[in-house]
C-alpha cells in the first residue's frame, strides 16, 4: 500500500533518521575532537605530509579517524587520493585495504542517501551545478554498466557520481554493489602506491596488475555500454 500523498513511508522515514543521525554525529564529532579537525583540514588543503603524521600520532585510534574523515567527505569534499594513499603508507596495504574500501563505499552511500532526501539545491551548492549535470547524463543512461563506468571516469568527482545517482533514483542494491565494483580498482591501486612510497618500483608486478585490472574494467564497461547501445539503436529502428 502506498503512503499518503505528501507523506514519507515508514522506510523512507527510517533511511531519513538514520543519514540525519549519522550526518549530525560526523559533524560533532570532526568538531569536538581537535585529531579529527586536523586530519580533514590537512586533506582538505592537500597536505599528504600533515595526513600521514597525524595518523602515525595517533596511533590505534588512526583508523577510527580516517573512517571518520572518509565519511565527512560526503559532505566535505577532498582529494580522496590523499587519504587512500596515507593510510597505505602508514598502515601497510594489506591492513589499510579492508578499511579504506569498506569506509569509501560507507561514504558514498551516505552521499547517495542525502542526495535522495535533500534533493537537487543542496548538491548543487556542493559539487556545482555542471559537475552534477554531467554525472547525471552518465548516470541516465542507465544500468549497472553506467554506474560503473562513471566510477571509472577520472574527471567525475567521487561525490557528483553519488549525489547524481541519488537524485535519479537509481536501485540502492545497483548503486551500492556497483560502487564496489567501480572505486575497488583505483582505491586499492593507490593504497598500494601509498605503501610503496619508501621503496618504489616501477618493476612491481602487484601495481602492474593493479594497473591492468582498472584498465581491463574500463574497457569491458565501455564495451558493454556499446554494446548495450547498439541494442537499443537496432531496437528503436525495428519498432
Amino acid at each position: 500500500m502506498n503512503a499518503a500523498p505528501g507523506r514519507q513511508s515508514p522506510s523512507r522515514r527510517r533511511h531519513a533518521l538514520l543519514t540525519a543521525g549519522l550526518l549530525a554525529f560526523l559533524l560533532i564529532a570532526v568538531a569536538a575532537l581537535p585529531a579529527a579537525r586536523t586530519l580533514v583540514g590537512a586533506a582538505l588543503d592537500a597536505d599528504a605530509d600533515a595526513v600521514r603524521s597525524q595518523l602515525l600520532d595517533l596511533g590505534a585510534l588512526g583508523p577510527v579517524l580516517l573512517s571518520m574523515a572518509i565519511l565527512a567527505h560526503a559532505v566535505v569534499p577532498y582529494p580522496g587520493g590523499i587519504a587512500t594513499a596515507s593510510a597505505g603508507y602508514v598502515y601497510g596495504f594489506t591492513a589499510a585495504a579492508p578499511i579504506l574500501v569498506a569506509s569509501w563505499v560507507a561514504s558514498a552511500l551516505l552521499a547517495y542517501w542525502l542526495a535522495r532526501l535533500a534533493g537537487r539545491p543542496l548538491t548543487q551548492r556542493v559539487i556545482g551545478t555542471d559537475r552534477l549535470a554531467a554525472a547525471e547524463r552518465l548516470v541516465e543512461r542507465g544500468g549497472a554498466t553506467a554506474l560503473i563506468a562513471v566510477r571509472l571516469v577520472p574527471l567525475i568527482p567521487f561525490n557528483a557520481v553519488c549525489y547524481a545517482a541519488g537524485l535519479a533514483r537509481a536501485p540502492l542494491r545497483r548503486y551500492a554493489w556497483t560502487t564496489l565494483v567501480g572505486l575497488t580498482p583505483f582505491t586499492l591501486t593507490v593504497a598500494y602506491l601509498g605503501s610503496r612510497l619508501q621503496d618504489p618500483s616501477v618493476t612491481d608486478w602487484r601495481l602492474w596488475l593493479a594497473g591492468g585490472t582498472a584498465l581491463g574494467l574500463l574497457l569491458g564497461v565501455r564495451a558493454a555500454m556499446y554494446l548495450r547501445e547498439r541494442r537499443r539503436t537496432r531496437v528503436s529502428r525495428g519498432a
